[in-house]
């Protein structure tokens, strides 16, 4: 019993749906079998964890049948019948939340029965209520929205069809409609598209074949053209279709140009997209962003600044924090590292006071000593800084690489080149010895480590001709924490 399906489903309910749910079996339109209900209310005694001891079928059996001899087939029949019910019931829960879709269940309901003045009166309606709503307050994402604008003005084009005949409105109502099956066909690709590349395997050969030809057909010979005609109709419709177009070029290969123009694109919407959709997209120019960076190529952009102009802009629409009212933790060390880069360390203290309790709690503790750090960095307060990275625990992989490096750049504003020596000796051990860290992290850490070493020495015993060279090479490559080691090469410069 305890690792049926029923059992599954129930666990996710919340008390207020376990009590819509028991409505739901009570009711003859859905469940006309009484030992089907007497089932359920023997198991929502063990809600909400459903892991007792007593929910084993022989003792369940008891208390429905309790003069009856166990039969495992009424049993498992019983509980069948439940399941689905669990099923039905959250279908409809969840068909019950989406308004579009059931404004079009009901319109087609009442055109198949021809009850033509209700449905005249019911689409008028809803064409004025979603004609040109304010997407960005709205619920649905923008390819549900032209969706939805595809079947209502489909149903008005047959409702004229067989009940206008003459006129030229069925023909008008043809046309829109199909151009808002276009833009949510269009809308919909990029977006699948966008996964496609998010989840490319190189080992399966031929996957995706069918993608990559509507996309080289779309971008070659299409989607100019048709953009050319929506925005003769529609500026709002153009710059979204504008603006996802050229999230499709931005990710696919990613460069500095289609990346700064997707950015424009999207600055020209933030008031028009819902903010799913908002936030979705910023998560692509993120992603466009990486990719730049992953390619090793771009030294001319500086990735730091984009990253908070990103945040910040996600800041000011409401979109930063998750669905569900939590913070991304990666995004949050993605933040104030780039802020701890650009030495804004106003901005760390910002984001903590603002979003360090909504962390998920597997984290937080973690994630907020090392805002923590940084700002004591900032502040100058090494020792206070140290002791904060000393509070962190690595059950989060990534977050050693981000521990160390802060501990060997306080290392070195401390002039402790005996601990700091220690601390790096300790991480390359570390970096020959763990498999899971790719082979380009691992040279570009071990090569952080090295740089420190020449910061020490170069500190220690000035160089006029050794510094210039160790200049050089930090400008000509991307290094980790590449301009806080060129500032303090400039700082042994000036007091040497």
């Amino acid at each position: 019993m305890l690792k049926s399906s029923l059992l599954e489903i129930l666990r996710t309910f919340s008390k207020q749906e376990l009590i819509k749910f028991e409505d739901f079996v009570r009711s003859p339109y859905f469940n006309k079998k009484e030992n089907v209900l007497k089932l359920f209310v023997e198991i929502k005694k063990f809600a909400p964890a459903f892991t007792e001891a007593n929910l084993e079928k022989e003792k369940i059996w008891v208390n429905v049948f309790p003069e009856k001899d166990y039969n495992y087939g009424i049993m498992k029949n019983l509980i069948h019948e439940l399941t689905k019910l669990s099923e039905s019931f959250i279908t409809l829960e969840h068909a019950n939340h989406d308004k579009m879709r059931n404004n079009i269940d009901l319109l087609e309901t009442l055109l198949q029965r021809q009850i033509t003045r209700v449905f005249s009166s019911k689409i008028d309606m809803m064409e004025k209520i979603y004609d040109n709503p304010d997407l960005k307050n709205e619920n649905f994402n923008i390819a549900e929205y032209y969706e939805y604008l595809n079947k209502l003005y489909n149903l008005k084009s047959i409702y004229n069809r067989h009940y206008n005949i003459g006129s030229t409105a069925a023909y008008e109502f043809t046309c829109q409609s199909l151009d808002y099956l276009i833009y949510s066909t269009i809308i919909n690709f990029y977006k699948r598209y966008n996964n496609f590349l998010a989840h490319k395997y190189s080992k399966l050969p031929g996957k995706g074949n069918a993608a990559k030809i509507f996309l080289t057909g779309l971008n070659e010979n299409l989607i100019l053209p048709l953009l050319n005609d929506v925005k003769d109709k529609s500026k709002r419709n153009y710059l979204i279709l504008k603006c996802l177009h050229e999230m499709n070029i931005a990710l696919d290969p990613a460069d500095i140009n289609s990346y700064y123009n997707f950015k424009k694109s999207l600055k020209d919407c933030l008031d028009i997209f819902p903010k799913q959709d908002l936030k979705d997209l910023m998560t692509c120019l993120a992603n466009s962003l990486r990719g730049i960076k992953n390619s090793r190529s771009g030294l001319e952009i500086n990735f730091d600044k984009e990253i908070i102009e990103n945040g910040d802009l996600k800041i000011e629409n409401n979109i930063f924090l998750e669905p569900n009212g939590m913070m991304d933790g990666n995004e949050y060390l993605i933040y104030i590292i780039s802020a701890f880069s650009l030495k804004k360390y106003e901005k760390i203290e910002i984001l903590t006071q603002k979003f360090g309790n909504k962390i998920p709690g597997y984290r937080r503790d973690n994630d907020n000593n090392y805002a923590r750090a940084l700002i004591c960095y900032g502040k100058k307060e090494y020792s206070k800084s140290l002791e904060h990275l000393s509070r962190i625990n690595y059950n989060f992989f990534n977050m050693k690489h981000h521990v160390k490096y802060i501990q060997m750049m306080n290392y070195y504003e401390l002039a402790d080149d005996v601990t700091f020596s220690y601390v790096a000796d300790s991480y390359r051990h570390f970096l020959s010895k763990n498999k899971s860290v790719a082979s380009f992290d691992k040279s570009a850490r071990i090569d952080f480590c090295n740089n420190m070493n020449k910061l020490f020495k170069l500190r220690e015993t000035f160089d006029k001709f050794e510094l210039e060279k160790f200049r050089m090479e930090i400008k000509e490559k991307r290094t980790i924490y590449r301009d806080w080691i060129l500032d303090k090469i400039e700082e042994i410069e000036k007091n040497s």
